[in-house]
Protein backbone atom coordinates (compact mmCIF):
# COMPACT_ATOMS: atom_id res chain seq x y z
CA UNK A 1 0.00 0.00 0.00
CA UNK A 2 2.94 2.08 0.83
CA UNK A 3 4.78 2.09 -2.22
CA UNK A 4 1.83 2.41 -4.45
CA UNK A 5 0.68 5.66 -2.20
CA UNK A 6 3.82 6.93 -2.89
CA UNK A 7 3.19 6.66 -6.61
CA UNK A 8 0.21 8.55 -6.20
CA UNK A 9 1.76 11.25 -4.49
CA UNK A 10 4.58 11.56 -7.19
CA UNK A 11 1.64 11.66 -9.85
CA UNK A 12 -0.39 14.21 -8.18
CA UNK A 13 2.54 16.52 -7.07
CA UNK A 14 5.10 16.15 -10.21
CA UNK A 15 1.90 17.61 -12.80
CA UNK A 16 1.44 20.94 -10.68
CA UNK A 17 3.75 23.93 -12.51
CA UNK A 18 5.79 25.41 -10.58
CA UNK A 19 7.41 27.61 -12.72
CA UNK A 20 5.72 30.89 -11.97
CA UNK A 21 6.36 30.77 -8.43
CA UNK A 22 10.22 30.28 -8.62
CA UNK A 23 12.76 32.83 -8.61
CA UNK A 24 16.24 32.72 -9.70
CA UNK A 25 19.35 33.81 -7.53
CA UNK A 26 23.10 33.49 -8.32
CA UNK A 27 22.31 30.50 -10.61
CA UNK A 28 20.53 28.66 -8.23
CA UNK A 29 16.53 28.28 -8.68
CA UNK A 30 14.84 28.69 -5.06
CA UNK A 31 10.69 27.53 -4.76
CA UNK A 32 9.08 29.46 -1.87
CA UNK A 33 8.53 27.26 0.83
CA UNK A 34 5.12 28.79 2.06
CA UNK A 35 3.75 28.14 -1.66
CA UNK A 36 5.21 24.73 -1.48
CA UNK A 37 3.53 24.06 1.98
CA UNK A 38 0.23 25.65 0.76
CA UNK A 39 0.31 23.37 -1.90
CA UNK A 40 1.16 20.47 -0.20
CA UNK A 41 -1.95 21.19 2.30
CA UNK A 42 -4.36 21.67 -0.89
CA UNK A 43 -3.42 17.99 -1.77
CA UNK A 44 -2.85 16.73 1.69
CA UNK A 45 -4.20 18.30 4.25
CA UNK A 46 -2.75 15.78 6.90
CA UNK A 47 0.67 16.14 6.05
CA UNK A 48 3.40 17.33 8.31
CA UNK A 49 6.87 17.59 9.43
CA UNK A 50 9.72 17.60 12.04
CA UNK A 51 12.88 20.12 12.02
CA UNK A 52 15.44 17.66 13.26
CA UNK A 53 17.78 19.57 15.46
CA UNK A 54 21.05 21.06 13.83
CA UNK A 55 24.33 19.31 13.56
CA UNK A 56 27.36 21.17 13.79
CA UNK A 57 30.35 20.27 11.61
CA UNK A 58 34.61 19.92 12.28
CA UNK A 59 34.61 23.76 10.44
CA UNK A 60 32.26 25.36 12.75
CA UNK A 61 29.28 24.95 9.45
CA UNK A 62 25.74 23.47 10.01
CA UNK A 63 23.87 21.11 8.43
CA UNK A 64 20.05 21.18 9.31
CA UNK A 65 17.18 18.46 8.06
CA UNK A 66 13.49 17.86 8.10
CA UNK A 67 11.41 14.71 8.27
CA UNK A 68 8.27 15.64 5.85
CA UNK A 69 5.44 12.73 6.23
CA UNK A 70 2.71 13.20 3.91
CA UNK A 71 -0.58 11.28 4.96
CA UNK A 72 -3.86 10.64 3.55
CA UNK A 73 -6.16 8.42 5.83
CA UNK A 74 -4.42 5.61 6.83
CA UNK A 75 -1.36 5.88 4.03
CA UNK A 76 1.58 7.50 4.97
CA UNK A 77 5.24 7.89 3.21
CA UNK A 78 8.42 9.74 5.09
CA UNK A 79 11.14 11.46 3.21
CA UNK A 80 14.31 12.92 5.35
CA UNK A 81 16.23 15.50 3.80
CA UNK A 82 19.28 17.95 4.90
CA UNK A 83 20.87 20.72 3.62
CA UNK A 84 24.09 23.20 4.85
CA UNK A 85 23.32 26.58 5.98
CA UNK A 86 24.47 28.39 3.16
CA UNK A 87 25.17 32.20 2.33
CA UNK A 88 24.05 33.69 -0.80
CA UNK A 89 26.89 32.77 -2.66
CA UNK A 90 25.60 28.96 -1.17
CA UNK A 91 28.93 29.01 0.80
CA UNK A 92 28.82 27.28 3.81
CA UNK A 93 28.58 29.36 6.81
CA UNK A 94 30.54 29.01 9.82
CA UNK A 95 29.18 29.39 12.98
CA UNK A 96 25.51 30.62 11.50
CA UNK A 97 23.03 32.92 13.54
CA UNK A 98 19.48 31.68 14.24
CA UNK A 99 18.09 33.49 10.71
CA UNK A 100 20.42 31.45 8.46
CA UNK A 101 19.09 28.41 10.51
CA UNK A 102 15.90 29.29 9.91
CA UNK A 103 15.97 30.25 6.19
CA UNK A 104 17.97 26.81 5.49
CA UNK A 105 15.47 24.88 7.27
CA UNK A 106 12.56 26.00 5.18
CA UNK A 107 14.52 25.92 2.10
CA UNK A 108 15.24 21.83 3.28
CA UNK A 109 11.56 21.81 4.17
CA UNK A 110 10.99 22.89 0.14
CA UNK A 111 13.56 20.26 -1.29
CA UNK A 112 11.77 17.24 1.14
CA UNK A 113 8.37 18.76 -0.57
CA UNK A 114 10.45 18.37 -4.04
CA UNK A 115 11.68 14.87 -2.86
CA UNK A 116 7.78 13.53 -3.60
CA UNK A 117 7.30 15.34 -6.80
CA UNK A 118 6.84 19.41 -6.67
CA UNK A 119 9.20 21.10 -8.34
CA UNK A 120 11.51 18.67 -8.88
CA UNK A 121 12.27 19.22 -12.12
CA UNK A 122 13.45 22.61 -11.46
CA UNK A 123 16.63 21.13 -9.07
CA UNK A 124 17.39 18.78 -11.88
CA UNK A 125 21.10 19.74 -13.04
CA UNK A 126 21.99 21.06 -9.64
CA UNK A 127 24.33 17.97 -8.41
CA UNK A 128 25.96 18.34 -11.60
CA UNK A 129 30.14 18.43 -11.27
CA UNK A 130 30.98 22.27 -11.91
CA UNK A 131 33.03 21.13 -14.62
CA UNK A 132 29.81 19.96 -16.43
CA UNK A 133 27.60 23.68 -15.41
CA UNK A 134 30.49 25.38 -17.09
CA UNK A 135 30.30 23.41 -20.13
CA UNK A 136 26.33 23.69 -20.42
CA UNK A 137 26.93 27.22 -20.09
CA UNK A 138 29.39 27.54 -22.58
CA UNK A 139 27.31 25.90 -24.87
CA UNK A 140 24.33 28.65 -23.97
CA UNK A 141 26.93 31.23 -24.39
CA UNK A 142 27.33 29.87 -27.97
CA UNK A 143 23.70 29.32 -28.85
CA UNK A 144 22.95 32.86 -28.21
CA UNK A 145 25.42 34.50 -29.47
CA UNK A 146 24.81 32.53 -32.83
CA UNK A 147 21.04 33.65 -32.23
CA UNK A 148 21.86 36.82 -32.20
CA UNK A 149 23.60 36.85 -35.13
CA UNK A 150 20.86 35.16 -36.78
CA UNK A 151 18.36 38.20 -36.44
CA UNK A 152 20.76 40.59 -37.36
CA UNK A 153 20.74 38.39 -40.54
CA UNK A 154 17.28 38.58 -41.18
CA UNK A 155 16.90 41.54 -40.43
CA UNK A 156 19.01 43.14 -42.59
CA UNK A 157 17.00 40.80 -45.26
CA UNK A 158 14.18 42.33 -44.22
CA UNK A 159 15.45 45.91 -44.63
CA UNK A 160 14.52 44.72 -48.46
CA UNK A 161 10.99 43.96 -47.90
CA UNK A 162 8.98 41.06 -47.17
CA UNK A 163 9.91 39.38 -50.53
CA UNK A 164 13.68 39.43 -49.51
CA UNK A 165 13.04 38.04 -46.44
CA UNK A 166 10.97 35.74 -47.26
CA UNK A 167 13.97 33.54 -49.25
CA UNK A 168 16.38 34.85 -46.52
CA UNK A 169 13.89 32.57 -44.38
CA UNK A 170 13.59 29.72 -46.73
CA UNK A 171 17.40 29.45 -47.00
CA UNK A 172 17.89 28.56 -43.27
CA UNK A 173 17.32 25.75 -41.63
CA UNK A 174 14.81 24.37 -39.69
CA UNK A 175 17.22 24.34 -36.44
CA UNK A 176 18.21 27.87 -37.56
CA UNK A 177 14.00 28.95 -37.64
CA UNK A 178 13.85 27.61 -34.42
CA UNK A 179 16.38 28.90 -33.23
CA UNK A 180 14.89 32.55 -33.69
CA UNK A 181 11.64 31.63 -32.78
CA UNK A 182 8.25 32.76 -33.92
CA UNK A 183 8.32 36.03 -31.53
CA UNK A 184 11.31 37.30 -33.26
CA UNK A 185 10.49 36.15 -36.63
CA UNK A 186 6.68 38.52 -36.37
CA UNK A 187 8.89 41.61 -35.53
CA UNK A 188 11.09 40.92 -38.31
CA UNK A 189 7.98 40.80 -40.44
CA UNK A 190 6.70 44.06 -39.48
CA UNK A 191 10.00 45.51 -40.25
CA UNK A 192 9.76 44.28 -44.06
CA UNK A 193 6.39 45.31 -44.40
CA UNK A 194 7.20 49.06 -43.15
CA UNK A 195 10.21 48.35 -45.50
CA UNK A 196 8.00 47.60 -48.38
CA UNK A 197 5.76 50.78 -47.36
CA UNK A 198 8.24 53.11 -47.77
CA UNK A 199 9.32 51.73 -51.26
CA UNK A 200 5.42 52.34 -52.50
CA UNK A 201 5.11 55.14 -50.45
CA UNK A 202 8.71 56.77 -52.15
Amino acid sequence: MAESFEKKIWETLSQVNVNDKVEKKNGLTYLSWAWAWGVLMEYYPQSSYIINPPTTEMDGSMTVSVTLTIKEDNNEATRFMWLPVMDFKNHAIKSPNSVDINKATMRCLTKAISMFGLGFYIYAGEDLPEEEKQAQKINEDALNKKRESLIKAVEQSAQKGIDAMGEFWKSLSIEDQKLIGSSEKRRIYDMAKEADNGTANG
